[in-house]
């Protein structure tokens, strides 16, 4: 690590924020891998789990789409440190209780409280990126979020490789159970954070006022991510990565179980792969990110992780598999890091908690059309699993190269 990465470690704030999100992305990872074995194991039919899988999209971030823009003008007026602490209790306790609805109200029950999780990751996510700016100087934004970033990748390798071998060894009952403690965990370290305080505006006098200032911020967020070149070209850019993510996720969580005997802890293994490729890639921009332009950060971003993925539908030897993963993490990390330094350092912090609501919108809304194709397309056998997830991938080459090529003649 560098002297700057070094000196941001120093500061107690940006450490507890650090040090919260990889233990509850680490929880996640577990609860993603648990979620997955409890709907194979449900499924009609296991071998081609597709239509239950493309729900998981569904309830989880149908809540973004339907109040994710109300939320981030509220984040815009209450305290940030408070939202994110408020969030993870209540996350911690709905993950708990979703193993009793499991058990005794079997998949809708268990959908319930995944919606319910991910309304409150609704005010938890943007709010998330809305403190750091308030935490590390401006200077230092792009190498904050590449350590943040690395928080993730850090627990998703860890999470990956545990989740695997924890679910199929004792089940999914105690992987969702570590996934619970893990944000109680959190909460700890996210009260120790100390961002730097700002004026809110005042609370509205009548109910009505409420509503039509929520409408006004709501609509004001949006035409500040129109209006900015920057931030629109990387909403756009995440929004077109979670598309291809949502063919990915049912389409390639299937070609998983085909090729795979033991698929939670196959799947663990590639995502811990390709946790370790983020890895790199983050390292790589926390040094020398700095040097290289943010708009062929995005666009390499883009076209590199699409020729990931078709290699991956192509080839199904598990070492090409293993080598694609890895790329493909490399590439990603240069697209989240870069995306997210840019719409900070571009919005001001009385509009940084709608612009994130907006970009959460806007992703959901894209994985979540994909994976609701892609799951109806494989449960009627109109397209294979393969041709998804190629026509996942090169849909980003395409869109990587579009954006490359238009920023070139601007």
């Amino acid at each position: 690590m560098d002297a700057a990465g070094a000196r941001l470690f120093r500061n107690k704030s940006f450490r507890a924020l650090w040090l919260g999100q990889f233990v509850s992305i680490l929880g996640d990872r577990l609860h993603y891998l648990a979620l997955l074995a409890l709907i194979v194991e449900r499924a009609h039919d296991p071998r081609n789990p597709a239509p239950e899988l493309a729900l998981i999209p569904a309830v989880s971030f149908l809540p973004a789409i339907l109040f994710g823009p109300m939320a981030g003008a509220l984040i815009d007026s209450w305290n940030v440190r408070r939202v994110l602490i408020t969030s993870d209790l209540i996350r911690g306790c709905v993950v708990l209780l979703l193993i009793p609805a499991a058990v005794w109200g079997g998949l809708p029950a268990a959908f319930a409280a995944v919606f319910l999780l991910f309304a409150v990751n609704v005010f938890f996510l943007p709010a998330r990126s809305a403190i750091v700016p308030d935490l590390v100087p401006s200077e230092d934004l792009v190498r904050a979020n590449s350590l943040a970033t690395l928080a993730g990748v850090a627990a998703t390798i860890a999470g990956s490789f545990l989740g695997g071998l924890l679910v199929e060894r004792v089940g999914w009952r105690w992987a969702f159970a570590i996934d619970g403690a893990t944000y109680f965990l959190s909460v700890a370290f996210l009260a120790a954070t100390r961002p730097v305080p700002h004026a809110r505006k005042p609370a509205p006098e009548d109910r009505g006022s409420v509503y039509r200032a929520l409408r006004r911020d709501v609509v004001e967020g949006a035409r500040i991510s129109v209006a900015d070149r920057a931030v629109l070209g990387s909403l756009l850019a995440l929004a077109s990565l979670w598309a291809a993510g949502g063919a990915l996720h049912v389409a390639g969580t299937v070609l998983i179980v085909q090729r795979t005997r033991g698929f939670v802890s196959g799947l663990g293994g590639l995502l811990a792969v390709f946790g370790f490729g983020m890895a790199a890639g983050t390292l790589l921009l926390a040094s020398r990110g700095s040097r290289w332009s943010k708009r062929a950060l995005v666009s390499g971003g883009l076209a590199g992780s699409g020729a990931m993925i078709a290699l991956f539908a192509l080839v199904s030897d598990p070492l090409v598999a293993a080598l694609a993963s890895f790329a493909a993490g490399w590439f990603t990390a240069f697209l989240l890091v870069t995306t997210e330094s840019v719409v900070q350092a571009s919005v001001g912090r009385e509009a940084r908690g709608r612009v994130f609501a907006l970009r959460d919108f806007m992703t959901r809304v894209a994985v979540l059309g994909t994976a609701g194709f892609v799951g109806l397309a494989l449960g009627r056998h109109w397209i294979s699993a393969e041709w998804a997830v190629s026509a996942a991938g090169a849909m980003l080459i395409v869109t990587g190269a579009w954006g490359f090529l238009g920023w070139r003649r601007a």
